[in-house]
């Protein structure tokens, strides 16, 4: 409500919003009424829907520390969360992934990284007791010429097998979307959660993305029960270890309808309508006829020192957030209820009826609150003068009332502190809030640079780690590592230019400038054999140029006792080969003495020169 004092002759400025004392004054120490005018104004600011506190607290569930359904809407009405959650979900999870291999088969090293596996692999067979004490751990190269044969095809096969499963991980979405959803839900609320589903094998085989909101987490279990988990003992070897851990359950409230689930990778079987663990499926299955095993959850989560639940990060600006949407709703509903006119008909030498007071108060809420209202008059009526004392003449006077209203939004440097207080709490740059003013291209460079730096790889090794130790471990993934992309901050065509210098100079070989190249594009480019891609670019030409085919580095000459021993050994397969070849007669000649004699047949000599001679007739 706004106090409005009804202008008169000696006090034409009474009117004006800023009198707050609610009476106005006249030079001669008369006291003019203050007439209040319109009803109240509703509180426009948004509560949550939806009370289910109470239905978590019936069922054992642990209460976080901030509702994330008010947090949700909060989110939604605030006027800066957006652009920093967007500008997470976009540069943090929205580029894709790729796949990296534990091991590159077509690298020069690759022999020395399989043997070093097999090393590993006999090592920790030894400490198991698998293998004596005194067996051999290093691999000869026969069995790492095998070894390597066997691991690639294996890791080519394993490579096909994930990407089909994060093709196909989501039902109907991407599996950008889905890590973007879960961003947005992390950032927001502070906590995230996918639902993983196993096939029958027990495989993973779809991630279900579930709103946090919708979620609470159960204490700790009292007894801890052993699970399985897979450690890498060599970067091509996975082994399952067993632990005893105490796990969580976790609890979901929709609508009307609650749905138990338990930890990812908690061997248990726990009802998902009741929370129950059971020792076997068929006593789970007997204690209802309706009842089935709960799945699993993948929590995600920004730690809190002092609660099992996330916070997000901005709960320390959440009074600037609230205020800046009070002081929206402060500005929209001034076009609401604006009840200064602009302009007023004034009409002195009489005073007003009893009848008039009302109908201003009418024709203010009606005529005058409202957009549509924005240029209507007031027009005030006063009856004339009764008694000698008074004057007889009435005034008509038009005076304008434009001062007294309000001409632009308040609270406007209010609002934009209140904007980079919730920015620098999630460290954002200006521009990567969508405000590009003032910038130029050397500042705008330096703050995307700290921003992947600082905030954002960061947060994707944080996210690939949990996609690695925790997902792509349970599916005995071995070969590979999953990496998230990165968006191409840099400069290609100065990066470009770089690595052609750098390549035509001889410091970078043709395959370390397409490794480099790979970044700057952001894809991957397919693999070279040639041997020239391993070697400067200059040698290669010089090669070219003065007709030397080979210019890798010649070994090293042998010593006279290496000679020797190469001699040696030419002399044993010389040996070798010549015993193989007189076995091989002696055979033969075993086989001729084996044959049966042949057929013969006597035939009369005239009819054997009948064979041979010509027919008459020239044919």
């Amino acid at each position: 409500m706004r106090d409005l004092v009804l202008p008169t002759e000696n006090n034409p400025t009474a009117s004006s919003p800023n009198n707050a004392t609610g009476h106005s004054c006249a030079p001669d120490g008369a006291v003019l009424k203050a007439l209040i005018l319109g009803s109240g104004t509703p509180d426009q600011a948004s509560r949550p829907g939806g009370e289910v506190g109470a239905v978590f607290a019936s069922l054992g569930a642990l209460e976080p520390p901030y509702d994330p359904e008010a947090l949700c809407l909060l989110f939604e009405h605030s006027n800066s969360l957006r652009q920093n959650v967007d500008a997470y979900a976009t540069n943090i999870d929205g580029f894709g992934h790729r796949l990296d291999p534990a091991i590159d088969f077509d690298a020069d090293d690759a022999d020395r990284r399989v043997g070093e596996c097999i090393f590993l692999e006999r090592l920790a067979a030894r400490d198991r007791g698998e293998l004596p004490a005194e067996a051999e751990l290093e691999p000869t190269p026969d069995e790492i010429k095998e070894r390597r044969r066997e691991l690639v095809q294996l890791a080519r096969t394993e490579r096909a097998r994930l990407a089909s499963f994060f093709e196909f991980c989501s039902f109907d979405h991407s599996f950008v979307e889905l890590r973007r959803r879960t961003r947005q839900d992390l950032e927001v609320t502070g906590n995230a959660y996918w639902e993983v589903l196993r096939n029958a094998a027990g495989e993973v085989a779809r991630l279900v993305y579930v709103p946090s909101f919708t979620m609470r987490l159960l204490p700790l279990d009292a007894n801890p029960v052993p699970v399985e988990e897979s450690v890498r003992i060599s970067p091509v070897t996975l082994e399952r270890v067993t632990t005893r851990q105490r796990m969580r359950r976790f609890l979901q409230v929709q609508y009307t309808q609650r749905t138990f689930f338990k930890a990812f990778g908690d061997p248990r079987f726990v009802s998902r309508t009741t929370g129950e663990a059971f020792s076997s499926l068929d006593a789970l299955r007997a204690s209802g006829p309706d009842d089935a095993p709960a799945t699993e959850i993948l929590h995600f989560a920004i730690p809190s020192p002092r609660s099992p639940y996330g916070i997000p990060r901005w709960v320390g600006g959440m009074l600037a957030v609230m205020g800046s949407r009070q002081m929206e709703e402060v500005n929209y509903l001034y076009f609401e209820n604006k009840s200064v006119p602009p302009l007023a008909l004034l009409v002195s030498g009489g005073k007003l009826s009893e009848a008039s007071v009302p109908r201003i108060e009418r024709f203010i809420e009606e005529n005058l609150k409202g957009k549509n209202n924005f240029h209507k008059v007031l027009i005030l009526e006063a009856e004339g003068a009764t008694s000698a004392n008074d004057a007889a003449r009435a005034r008509i006077e038009l005076r304008p009332l434009t001062e007294a209203q309000q001409h632009d939004a308040l609270f406007q440097q209010y609002d934009e502190r209140n904007i980079d207080k919730v920015g620098s709490a999630f460290r954002l740059p200006r521009l990567l809030r969508g405000d590009s003013r003032d910038f130029n291209r050397a500042v705008a460079d330096a703050q995307l640079r700290f921003a992947e730096d600082q905030v954002f790889q960061p947060e994707r090794d944080e996210f690939d780690f949990i996609v690695n130790r925790k997902l792509l471990a349970d599916m005995g993934i071995r070969f590979w590592r999953f990496r998230s992309q990165t968006p191409v901050t840099r400069d290609p065509e100065r990066m470009t230019n770089m690595v052609e210098k750098l390549v035509r100079v001889g410091v970078l070989t043709p395959e370390e400038g397409r490794v480099l190249a790979s970044d700057i594009f952001n894809r991957e480019f397919a693999k070279l054999g040639a041997d020239w891609t391993k070697r400067p670019i200059t040698l290669t030409l010089a090669g070219i140029q003065n007709g030397v085919e080979d210019l890798r580095p010649k070994p090293p000459s042998e010593t006279l006792i290496d000679q020797a021993k190469r001699l040696l050994a030419l002399r044993e397969e010389l040996a070798a080969e010549e015993e193989r070849r007189s076995r091989e007669r002696l055979q033969m000649a075993r086989d001729e003495m084996r044959r049966p004699e042949p057929e013969r047949l006597i035939v009369p000599s005239g009819e054997w020169r009948s064979w041979f001679e010509e027919d008459s007739d020239g044919s």
